[in-house]
């Protein structure tokens, strides 16, 4: 009686250890499982791009963020008399804002030399601008009054990053820079006193800037004509804005781009009337449209690495189905632990490729990780597989894997086609590699022989 129940206890644990279902249950769950380290290592890739970004938050408060600037406006100011009191002679002149003309033709070269700055090992795109803005405002219907006062608003968003005025010509005169900040409506920039002698019926006006700041710099077309044209060392821009430039070109030099735009700015802005309820109109400024660029890091380190690690699932799903067919194939046995070890070793690989690629660009990082990896388990392979040939067509496996990986994440745009391509050859290589297996009698071939042994 007892050595007819060992018995059948014997034939269950023979028919679980050698059932085809329970080990790809098994499979299965440690491919889930797998899963947590690599969301860790997915959180590890975004906490180094947060401190990459607070990196780069701090270069830019240092040397200056995001610019634009907009075409000049002439501002007219009315002079307000007030007696102080009965008493007392003496008098206060203020003065209020009565209107704003803008450029009836803008015209901005801007020189932008582009550069990494960097913070640690994380680094930030940076500039040096030099700004040469010429153009014209028209003065005919504003009535000429000796009490009112020009002054000339240069739009800046960032009055910190204007290091130099290099000069200002008026009307074919230099004119000695006096200058302020102030914010109109929203708009903050530098007013410069304009001299009696300036106040024509017209104001040609030529202006040297030198401004610095990182990331981004926009024009903002407030005059009638606007024509802008840029110019920089940087390699990889992205022109952005409202508006696309009319000619560009991009080399491995810098490039060049050029915008035309003709009233761009009169439907976005919203006109108000003064607190004093006079007729004159000046200028509020709201969601104006913008022409600019934005000066990219290639190949940003992190983003590379997030796009690496989407295809983990993938990965780890190819190399379980390899040693699953490999068991059919050769008559092996795997043990779970086994199985363990290739899925950690294949999540160890985006842990060394994130650590390596903040100190080696990623291609060369890449190429180590993958290696390392791919020495590693060809080298456990052949021992498991019980031969060193099958150890060498692992590893060669891995590495046609790993490139397959690799030529996806370097081609963004057409990434999605060459991936489903990849996926239905392989699963067209699976299909074929099985089609002669009767899986309903995998387990009692199995089982019948071991039994035989």
């Amino acid at each position: 009686m007892l050595r007819i129940t060992m018995t059948t206890s014997e034939n269950i644990k023979s028919k679980l250890s050698n059932s085809i279902s329970l080990k790809l249950g098994v499979i299965l769950l440690l491919i889930i499982l797998l899963q947590i380290p690599l969301s860790f290592v997915k959180g590890l890739i975004n906490e180094r791009q947060e401190l990459q970004h607070q990196a780069q938050r701090e270069i830019n408060k240092r040397w200056g963020s995001e610019q634009y600037i907009g075409s000049p406006i002439l501002n007219v100011y009315s002079a307000n008399l007030n007696m102080q009191n009965s008493l007392d002679q003496s008098n206060n002149t203020n003065y209020q804002l009565t209107h704003s003309i803008h450029s009836d033709i803008f015209n901005v070269d801007i020189q932008l030399d582009a550069e990494k700055r960097y913070l640690g090992i994380y680094e930030a795109a940076i500039y040096v601008s030099n700004v040469t803005m010429s153009g014209s405002i028209n003065l005919d219907k504003l009535s000429q009054n000796s009490s009112s006062d020009m002054k000339l608003f240069i739009p800046i968003k960032q009055p910190k990053g204007l290091k130099k005025i290099e000069k200002i010509i008026i009307n074919g005169q230099p004119l000695e820079v006096k200058t302020h900040l102030i914010t109109i409506n929203n708009m903050t920039g530098i007013e410069i006193d304009l001299n009696q002698q300036h106040k024509n019926k017209k104001i040609n006006y030529k202006i040297w800037l030198n401004i610095v700041g990182s990331s981004q710099f926009d024009v903002v077309p407030l005059a009638k004509n606007t024509t802008v044209n840029f110019q920089s060392n940087w390699s990889s821009p992205s022109f952005v804005g409202d508006y696309l430039p009319d000619e560009r070109k991009i080399t491995a030099k810098g490039f060049t781009a050029t915008w035309q735009v003709n009233n761009l700015f009169q439907s976005s802005i919203k006109h108000t009337i003064p607190s004093n309820n006079q007729q004159n109109q000046y200028i509020t400024y709201e969601n104006l449209p913008t022409i600019g660029v934005k000066i990219i890091i290639p190949a940003n380190v992190y983003q590379v690495n997030q796009r690496t690690v989407k295809y983990s699932f993938l990965i780890v799903l190819l190399t379980f189905t390899g040693f699953f067919l490999a068991e059919l194939f050769f008559n092996l046995r795997l043990h779970p632990f086994q199985y363990l070890l290739i899925g950690v070793s294949l999540t160890v690989f985006y842990l060394l490729l994130l650590s390596l690629s903040e100190y080696l660009r990623f291609n060369l990082a890449f190429m180590i990780s993958a290696s390392s990896i791919i020495i590693l388990i060809a080298g456990y392979c052949s021992v498991v597989l019980q031969q060193r040939t099958r150890g060498i067509y692992t590893g060669i496996l891995f590495a046609v894997l790993y490139g397959f990986i690799f030529v996806l994440v370097k081609a963004e745009e057409t990434s999605l086609l060459m991936g489903a391509i990849g996926i239905w050859l392989i699963l067209a290589l699976v299909m074929y590699l099985t089609r002669k297996i009767d899986w309903y009698k995998v387990n009692v071939s199995t089982t019948e022989n071991n039994t035989d042994q």
